[in-house]
């Protein structure tokens, strides 16, 4: 085992690449409650604390008794060794313990994310850590609601949870079939990947682990609310690698276009192969489609888009197409009486299971109530707005 390995093996609170960490033999050396007692509260030794801590827990979901994805692993990782740094070094509690957490600490890095003029979906999703982290060394209910923090009339009070906006390449004048033709002259196999994001509403990821061979499966093979979902098709594109939380889902193959796609990824990859460039990493195949994308105007800063806007194009597409007419995103003034039947296949072909995850990318639901009307809004309606 090369250096270079070993020492990722033995570093504080990083598990093995590909592997969930295993709780290690009480009273060993690296049994992480030994290490918390060998330490007393108000150690300088803060790193190997929260790396303690990290070992302990850092598998373990918030609410659920079930683990977590690697992502979610790394990013609470990432997140709380910067924040205790920063409170370290850069505010009055230069000696915290990160067991000795508490409100006040919160309260002064949310006002410094305020002053950096974080996001609002940041600023949430770092108090969710937090809370989470909290619970960890047995204070839960201290990290409060942001509302606690940032004063209920603040815009950071609560986060958006559906789209008010189109997110598609379309709506921010990208010529979508342009743009990967551009893509498909820089790199082939990026070119690919980006395809199959279009066109199945893959995330990035997943397409750059897709392994057309043994993933394009009949219906009878097909998860059974999927195919129920699609009763019109017969084949189905399954993807497991790369997925958010590992979650399975199996996409409808639904016109030509996606066909023909399906045809020339065969094709292009040898049986067995994933949709990338042989003899590249995983890592090198990752940081060569963001380099390509980037490269060609994929950026908030330069086009105005992003990759994941393709999700966003697919589903409100798909939307368009069940509810025979426009999402709330792209100007519906109402929602006819498909609208719950689309978001509901949207929803499967995104891979989501709640009915409530469409609004991120269509918008409300809206519901036009007329004025001589005395009748209370529909139960299904997610939003009622009156019409002049």
């Amino acid at each position: 085992m090369s250096t270079q390995r070993a020492s990722r093996l033995e570093a504080p609170g990083v598990s093995p690449a590909n592997a969930h960490p295993c709780h290690d033999p009480a009273r060993s050396r690296a049994d992480p409650d030994e290490i918390l007692r060998s330490l007393p509260i108000g150690t300088r030794d803060h790193m190997r604390v929260l790396g303690a801590i990290l070992r302990k827990h850092n598998h373990e979901h918030a609410a659920k008794h079930k683990g977590v994805s690697f992502k979610t692993m790394d990013d609470r990782r990432r997140f709380l060794v910067s924040f205790f740094r920063v409170l370290r070094r850069q505010t009055r509690y230069r000696n915290l313990d990160p067991r000795q957490l508490g409100e006040r600490h919160v309260s002064l890095m949310v006002r410094r994310w305020r002053a950096r003029g974080l996001e609002t979906a940041t600023i949430h999703t770092y108090l969710s850590c937090l809370r989470t982290f909290a619970g960890w060394i047995g204070k839960p209910g201290m990290v409060r609601e942001p509302e606690r923090y940032v004063g209920a009339n603040s815009p950071h009070a609560h986060r958006k949870t559906a789209a008010s906006t189109d997110r598609s390449w379309s709506a921010r004048g990208v010529d979508v079939a342009a743009k990967i033709a551009e893509i498909t002259a820089e790199d082939s196999w990026v070119g690919l990947q980006v395809e199959l994001c279009a066109a199945f509403g893959m995330r990035g990821k997943e397409a750059r682990h897709f392994r057309p061979h043994e993933s394009v499966i009949p219906r009878e093979a097909a998860n059974e609310k999927d195919a129920a979902a699609f009763p019109e098709c017969e084949t189905f594109v399954r993807l497991t690698r790369g997925t958010k939380g590992g979650r399975q889902r199996d996409v409808p193959v639904a016109n030509g276009t996606q066909r023909e796609l399906l045809a020339r990824v065969k094709a292009a990859v040898p049986p067995g192969g994933f949709v990338g460039r042989p003899g590249m990493s995983v890592e090198q195949s990752q940081a060569r489609f963001y380099y390509v994308v980037r490269k060609l105007g994929i950026s908030k800063n330069e086009l105005g888009v992003v990759m994941h806007g393709l999700r966003h194009q697919r589903a409100n597409d798909a939307y368009e197409a069940d509810a025979g007419g426009p999402s709330p995103v792209r100007g519906a003034t109402r929602s006819g009486p498909a609208d719950e039947a689309a978001r509901r296949r949207t929803a499967r072909m995104l891979g989501h299971g709640r009915l409530g995850i469409t609004n991120c990318y269509l918008g409300k639901a809206r519901v036009i109530r007329s004025e001589a009307s005395s009748d209370p809004p529909s139960a299904d309606s997610t939003e009622a707005v009156s019409v002049a």
